[in-house]
């Protein structure tokens, strides 16, 4: 029986803290020294530091360690205590999902993570109740609290937060990276009852900056959401608009081609009924007045539109039909 209830991304609404306290009871610290998983000479990398107090270390010296774990496991499968050093890490860093390793999250490495752990889904669970823990703490970080003035995205916070295109524009035509890994994971691990309310709920949410991140990442993700690209190793990182992470390219088919614990076979990264149902959602919700009413509010903010170009052309080719829409 699961304790989600309706799952749904309201605004303010962010991390449960009782889940969150869970998880860290859960894991405690390995009793080995984590080392590095791709390594050529007789010595080896390895993480001595978090063997101490993480708090004190600064989201590079975490970020890396978390990158071998996602490669680790892309590459060579349960090996060397790498998932129990993620177990450990997760609820000790969702309180820093939103430090960042130059431009990237922690929450995009801590999802692409989990991903590479999970990657046919969460069947052998480590505790009761593991799955809906997690969908209630790294599922939710994009709600937290200072993230939001009140419906509005405190812009800064999160998504597109700093200038480092050359060319002065701020990158809002492409998924923010910690957009993009929170959408596909809920996309990923909610139960399937709960996906399309989920999704209707991120669609509700009005503020011009999160509808902007909101209708690029559809077109980045369509490949995906009707089929034709299955794994995020297949994205474009070019693309525009890109809808790649921090570590998603280790995200590939080849970790689930053996069935293991029982679990049933998965191909693609999303299971069907999941994608179809968002591709369900975003075809019916964006009649044409619903989509003039999304590229009035989004033409208010200079910056936002001016970046989009072509892009709400695309969104309305795939997502609301034939007629052409232009601004004036």
């Amino acid at each position: 029986m699961t304790k989600l209830g309706e799952f749904r991304w309201i605004p303010g609404q962010g991390m449960d803290a009782a889940a969150l306290e869970n998880l860290r009871g859960r894991f405690g610290r390995p009793p080995q020294s984590m080392g590095e998983a791709w390594f050529m000479s007789d010595s080896r990398k390895m993480y001595p530091e978090l063997m101490g107090d993480l708090d004190k270390l600064p989201a590079e010296a975490i970020q890396k360690p978390m990158m071998e774990i996602a490669g680790g496991f892309s590459a060579f499968g349960a090996l060397d205590g790498w998932g129990e050093w993620y177990h450990y890490l997760l609820p000790r860093m969702l309180p820093r999902w939103n430090d960042r390793y130059s431009q990237d999250s922690v929450v995009e490495t801590l999802i692409s993570c989990f991903c590479a752990i999970y990657p046919e889904g969460v069947h052998a669970v480590p505790y009761r109740h593991f799955r809906e823990d997690v969908l209630l703490t790294l599922g939710r970080c994009l709600m937290e609290t200072q993230c939001w003035n009140g419906e509005e995205l405190a812009v800064g916070e999160m998504l597109h937060r700093n200038n480092f295109h050359p060319n002065g524009v701020s990158c809002w035509g492409d998924a923010s990276g910690d957009f993009s890994a929170s959408v596909f994971f809920c996309l990923k691990y909610l139960p399937q009852d709960l996906v399309s309310g989920w999704f209707q709920s991120v669609l509700e949410i009005r503020d011009p900056h999160w509808r902007v991140q909101l209708m690029v990442w559809a077109i980045g993700a369509h490949a995906m959401l009707t089929g034709e690209v299955k794994w995020p190793e297949q994205f474009n990182v070019w693309a525009r608009p890109s809808v790649t992470w921090h570590e998603s390219h280790c995200l590939r088919s080849e970790m689930v081609t053996e069935v293991s614990r029982g679990a049933t076979p998965m191909p693609p990264f999303l299971p069907d009924a999941s994608r179809e149902q968002a591709l369900h959602r975003l075809r019916t919700h964006f009649t044409e007045d619903v989509f003039l009413e999304w590229l009035d509010s989004i033409s208010r903010v200079d910056y936002l539109y001016s970046e989009l170009n072509e892009l709400p052309e695309k969104f309305e080719r795939l997502f609301v039909g034939k007629r052409k829409i232009i601004l004036a």
